[in-house]
């Protein structure tokens, strides 16, 4: 009894500890991975839909999610397979934000089920056998639909196919790993609360416990039933506490066990250094590379729009005129709209003479810039690479900003197209409600990673000042 006790003191020993230095260690980097995997599923998926292979789910907005939930796995026809794709893509993106924003990464809050339910939706596409031969429905119909994607001459799409798929992939080994650790710390947590309760108290025939296994595992479990019956039965850990208790090789188990849990040498005998919240700022930048298709679409909608205020406005004389200059590589001239937007510092109604061609070319320098930031061999993330923490803060709170004047000059504007357009043709109008929408949420979003790095470091500094140093 006396080595049993020591044993099951030295595992609630090896346990704490293990879960302080994986809530320390492994659980924000679960975190961030799952940051690079969305980034790299929603480039993809937003690509799918700019080429209209799939459709945006017109009811995504009004589902609401209590728990991370896995997407349908169906079978479905061919013909189905456009609406149901469409589906299924927006639910797994909707579960990713789900995940992302409301769970927390934690040891406690990561429990069996959750994992259970957190790894399925990383395995819900097998990114790691990514093809049209896939015995799974969705990995397969999704890549047929990028291989269609793939085709004809746009060599940037298929760059970022590429690319987002490599992340997937090895976003998904990282996840994994990390889940199957987490896993066999909930697992060994268990068993130390079956010893605690009941099982190191049963004296059980060692001579017999493996011979009638069965039989040894119903006294197990009617034992479990009076002790236990707040927890589910897993037959297969009281087999292992079978073991390392009654077998020969037991003590060999226990030993292993315990170096198992064992805190990694290298995190226990690495000095002080300097830690670096550098990925919190890149994964701020890259989540907006996202927009390059929001922006892209923004433009093709305005431009449809401007021409059907053209055909309005423009009298006969004034249509040959553009097209002569036109003819002669002569710059066209210069469109201003009187624009309105609400002043959200002061709450005050602003006018603005806006040159809607300049405007235009910003919106089209700024999406070509958002997508070099999903591609790795772009000379932008070549510099990010060699940035500096400030200098990266510098360039998001930059992007921020022109985002903000963007989201305000794009409302004016689709509420100026709809009053200034004629009734009649009020219904031609395409709106940007949605990318506005979109830009909005990748606002709140990179604002809130560049708040997340900034109360970091003013935490570092302030553990400084008090004489404590983060050991890393």
């Amino acid at each position: 009894m006396k080595d049993a006790l020591q044993f099951q003191n030295d595992l609630a020993e090896a346990l704490e500890k293990r879960k302080l230095w994986m809530d320390r260690n492994l659980l924000p980097q679960l975190k961030n991975e799952f940051n690079l995997f969305k980034a790299a599923f929603g480039s993809l998926y937003q690509l799918l839909l700019r080429k209209g292979l799939v459709q945006e789910d017109p009811y995504k907005n009004d589902i609401k999610i209590g728990e991370l939930e896995i997407p349908s796995e169906a079978p479905f026809t061919e013909s189905e397979r456009m609406e149901q794709m469409s589906i299924r893509l927006s639910n797994f993106d909707s579960q990713l934000d789900f995940l992302i924003t409301f769970y927390q990464f934690s040891v406690d809050f990561l429990t069996l089920e959750r994992i259970k339910r957190v790894a399925g939706l990383v395995k819900y596409f097998n990114w790691l056998q990514f093809t049209v031969n896939s015995q799974h429905i969705n990995t397969r119909a999704l890549a047929e639909i990028v291989n269609m994607a793939k085709g004809g001459n746009d060599q940037l799409g298929t760059g970022l196919i590429v690319d987002s798929l490599q992340r997937l992939e090895a976003s998904t080994k990282t996840i994994v790993k990390i889940l199957k650790d987490i896993t066999d710390f909930h697992r060994q947590n268990y068993k130390l609360e079956a010893r605690l309760r009941f099982f190191d108290a049963l004296e059980l025939d060692r001579n017999t416990v493996f011979m009638k296994k069965d039989e040894t595992l119903q006294l197990v479990k009617r034992k479990f039933a009076e002790s236990m019956s707040d927890r589910p039965f897993y037959p297969e850990l009281f087999e292992e506490l079978l073991k390392e208790n009654y077998s020969a090789e037991g003590e060999g188990l226990k030993n292993d066990l315990i170096k198992r849990l064992s805190i990694p040498e290298e995190t226990q005998t690495k000095k002080t250094a300097v830690v670096s919240f550098r990925p919190v700022l890149v994964d701020a930048l890259k989540g907006l590379g996202n927009l390059s298709y929001i922006l892209t679409d923004t433009i093709n909608k305005l431009d449809d729009n401007k021409l059907l205020l053209d055909s309005e406005q423009n009298g006969f004389w004034q249509k040959v005129r553009q097209i002569i200059l036109k003819m002669l590589n002569k710059d066209l001239e210069e469109v201003f709209y009187d624009i309105e937007y609400l002043d959200p510092v002061l709450g005050t109604t602003k006018s603005e003479k806006l040159n809607f061609g300049e405007f235009r070319l910003e919106l089209d320098k700024k999406s070509r810039y958002f997508a070099s930031l999903s591609s790795r061999s772009s000379s932008v993330m070549t510099k990010m690479e060699n940035a500096s923490e400030e200098q990266l803060l510098s360039i998001l709170s930059k992007n921020i900003e022109e985002l903000q004047r963007f989201h305000r000059v794009l409302s004016a504007l689709d509420e100026f197209f709809k009053t200034e357009i004629s009734k009649e043709n009020r219904e031609k109008v395409r709106g940007i409600k949605p990318e506005i929408s979109a830009i909005k949420n990748a606002i709140v979003k990179a604002n809130q990673k560049r708040h997340e790095y900034i109360a970091q470091k003013e935490e570092q500094e302030q553990l400084k000042k008090l004489g404590i140093q983060d050991v890393v």
